[in-house]
C-alpha cells in the first residue's frame, strides 16, 4: 500500500504538465508529499492548472518549450540551483494530429512529431539522470507512451513511429541505467477521456469514430487521468522497485484484440 508521505521530500518533475493525464500526475504526487515541478510550454495555463490543485503549495511552474534542446539545458540548470537533485522524472509531454496517409506526411510534420515525442524525452532523460547520478539518487524515470505503439492503426505512422521509438529508448536506457539503481519504465495509455477526447464527442462525426472505439475496449469505458496517473505513482513507488524496462498498457484491455 502506498502510504499518504510516500513520496515526502521527492523532487518529481512532470512535463506536458498543464492539462489533462498530465496535471492528473501533478495532482496525485502532490497529495503523496512530493515536491512537483510542472513544466509545459505555456505559462498562463501551467498557472491555472496549479490552481486545480487543491494542495499546490509544493507545486512550481516552469515554463518550457521541450522541443529545443537550449531550453531544457536552461530548465535543468534552474531545477538544478534550487532544489539540486531529481527524484522522479514523467516525460508526458507528446504530440498527436489528425490521421494522415502513410504517403502523405510532409517533413515538417515528422520532423515536429520526433522532436515532442522522442527528443524532447530523450534529453529531460539525459539531464535528469546526470542529476541523479551526481547525487546518488535512486532515480525514476517516467515515459508516457502509448497504445498506439503496440497495436498498428491507419493512418497513424508518424505517431506510431514516434511512440514505438519511445517504448525502445525506455526499454534501452532501463539497461544503461540499472548500474547506477536508477529505474526506466513506460506507461502505455489507451483511449484516455482526456479534454480532446471530450472535444472530439462534441463533433457527431467524431462522436461516432469514439463510439465505434470504445467498443473495442473490453472493460468497457475509456481509461481515466486518474487510471494512467495511478499506473505512474506505483510504479514510482517504493512498491514498484524492482521494475525497470517495463512496458505497461493502461488500456482496459485495447491492445489485446478485438471484442467481436
Amino acid at each position: 500500500m502506498i502510504q499518504s508521505n510516500e513520496f515526502a521530500g521527492k523532487i518529481v518533475l512532470v512535463t506536458g504538465a498543464s492539462q489533462g493525464i498530465g496535471l492528473e500526475i501533478c495532482r496525485q504526487f502532490s497529495d503523496l508529499g512530493a515536491t512537483v515541478l510542472s513544466v509545459a510550454r505555456n505559462k498562463e495555463k501551467l498557472e491555472t492548472a496549479k490552481n486545480t490543485i487543491k494542495n499546490n503549495s509544493n507545486v512550481y511552474t516552469y515554463p518550457c518549450d521541450l522541443s529545443v534542446e537550449s531550453e531544457i539545458e536552461k530548465l535543468f540548470h534552474k531545477i538544478k540551483e534550487k532544489f539540486r537533485k531529481v527524484d522522479i522524472l514523467v516525460n508526458n509531454l507528446g504530440a498527436y494530429s489528425d490521421k494522415v496517409e502513410w504517403n502523405a506526411i510532409d517533413y515538417d510534420l515528422w520532423i515536429k512529431t520526433f522532436e515532442t515525442n522522442v527528443l524532447s524525452a530523450y534529453f529531460c532523460m539525459v539531464k535528469a539522470a546526470e542529476i541523479m547520478v551526481e547525487n546518488k539518487t535512486k532515480g525514476v524515470i517516467i515515459n508516457i507512451g502509448s497504445s498506439s505503439a503496440l497495436q498498428v492503426k491507419k493512418g497513424r505512422l508518424h505517431y506510431t513511429v514516434t511512440k514505438s521509438s519511445l517504448h525502445t529508448l525506455s526499454r534501452v536506457a532501463a539497461m544503461d541505467l540499472a548500474k547506477h539503481q536508477i529505474r526506466v519504465n513506460v506507461v502505455s495509455p489507451g483511449p484516455t477521456a482526456t479534454e480532446i477526447v471530450q472535444e472530439r464527442m462534441q463533433d457527431p462525426e467524431q462522436r461516432a469514430q469514439e463510439e465505434a472505439r470504445l467498443k473495442k475496449i473490453p472493460l468497457g469505458r475509456y481509461a481515466s487521468t486518474v487510471d494512467i496517473a495511478n499506473a505512474v505513482v506505483f510504479l514510482s513507488s517504493s512498491m514498484g522497485e524492482f521494475i525497470t524496462g517495463a512496458i505497461l498498457p493502461v488500456d482496459g484491455g485495447y491492445t489485446i484484440g478485438e471484442t467481436v
